[in-house]
């Protein structure tokens, strides 16, 4: 018996190595949700524009990014978790390397909101790929995967600051372009092929029930701040 119940508590590695590839997409996610707050002196000038202006690069990006929550399980039910996640992270890879090459202010308030639509898909869809493939042992391994998801809007100023000191603003960006392609390649790799079921994925925007509210709350808050200094 012991022996029974301690195979059953035991995890497969492929769960961790789902969980580890569905919070990378969702940490990245979060982590530029603040990287580029200690620049916006350094973006006005550079791309010739107000500071007024240069704010909605972190306001667009959040009201995107909580735009498209809501949009989530009707798209999972349409195309599925695992493909909605390949389209979503292939095109935050993208919006971040036009931020990184982007040549005003206006061109880049743009690619950020199409940055923060993909970004606000993938924290969801990284909760139904858990989920999924946890099953039972969700609660356990959320215990885990909350831990990065809370770090990332802390980490992002600390990221920046730490880009600053030794290139341009364009890197704050243009750093997600690597990171992005291995986590492409490993969700190809590691993520179970599913089948759309209309009008059964959106009781899986349950999943968030496990995750922390600390980093959406943080995202509200800042919206309000930043708006209220515009």
């Amino acid at each position: 018996m012991p022996n029974t119940k301690n195979q059953l508590d035991r995890l497969d590695p492929l769960v961790w190595k789902i969980a580890a590839v569905a919070v990378l997409g969702s940490l990245m996610g979060q982590v530029d949700a603040t990287v580029v707050n200690v620049s916006l002196s350094s973006l006005a000038v550079d791309l010739h524009s107000s500071l007024t202006t240069i704010q909605w690069v972190t306001s667009g990006y959040l009201l995107a990014l909580a735009l498209m929550l809501p949009l989530n399980g009707w798209l999972v039910g349409q195309l599925g978790a695992r493909s909605l996640y390949l389209w979503c992270f292939p095109i935050f890879t993208l919006s971040s390397a036009l931020c990184g090459l982007a040549w005003s202010a206006n061109s880049l308030i743009g690619f950020r909101v199409l940055q923060g639509m993909s970004g606000g898909l993938m924290a969801p869809l990284a909760q139904m790929m858990i989920v999924r493939a946890a099953g039972r042992h969700t609660a356990r391994v959320f215990g885990y995967a909350a831990i990065p998801i809370l770090l990332g809007p802390l980490l992002g100023p600390v990221l920046a600051g730490a880009i600053l000191q030794h290139a341009s603003w364009r890197w704050l960006f243009l750093v997600n372009v690597p990171v992005g392609l291995l986590g492409i390649a490993l969700a190809i790799r590691f993520f179970p092929k599913t089948v759309p079921k209309p009008g059964r994925e959106i009781s899986t925007l349950s999943a968030s029930a496990y995750f922390p509210r600390g980093s959406c709350s943080f995202s509200t808050v800042w919206t309000m701040l930043a708006n209220g200094s515009a």
